[in-house]
C-alpha cells in the first residue's frame, strides 16, 4: 500500500471518528429535548449510526485491496461518507427549526 492510500485511509478514519462525536452530540441533544422530540432524535441518531457503520465497512474493505480494486472500493467509501454527511446535515436542519 502506498503513502497516498495510507493517507487517504487515515483521513477517512479520522472523518469516521469525527462523526462519532457528532452523533454523540445529537444523542445528547435528544435526551435534553422535549419528550415529543426524543423519538425523532433517537431515530435520526440510529440512522446516522447505520451510515457510519457502512463507512467503517468500506474502510475495512479498503485495507484489504490494492490496484483496480482499491479504486473501486474508494469510490464506495467516498459515497458512504457523503451519505453520512448528507444525513447529518438533514438531521441538523430538521432540529434547527
Amino acid at each position: 500500500m502506498d503513502n497516498d492510500q495510507k493517507s487517504y485511509m487515515q483521513k477517512l478514519s479520522d472523518k469516521i471518528l469525527e462523526w462519532d462525536k457528532k452523533i454523540d452530540e445529537l444523542m445528547k441533544q435528544g435526551t435534553e429535548a422535549a419528550s415529543v422530540m426524543k423519538e425523532d432524535y433517537a431515530k435520526m441518531a440510529e440512522d446516522l449510526k447505520k451510515k457510519k457503520a457502512e463507512a467503517e465497512v468500506k474502510l475495512k474493505e479498503l485495507k484489504g485491496v490494492s490496484g483496480e480494486g482499491w479504486i473501486e472500493i474508494k469510490k464506495g467509501a467516498e459515497q458512504a461518507v457523503n451519505d453520512l454527511t448528507q444525513a447529518f446535515e438533514r438531521a441538523k436542519e430538521k432540529f434547527k427549526k
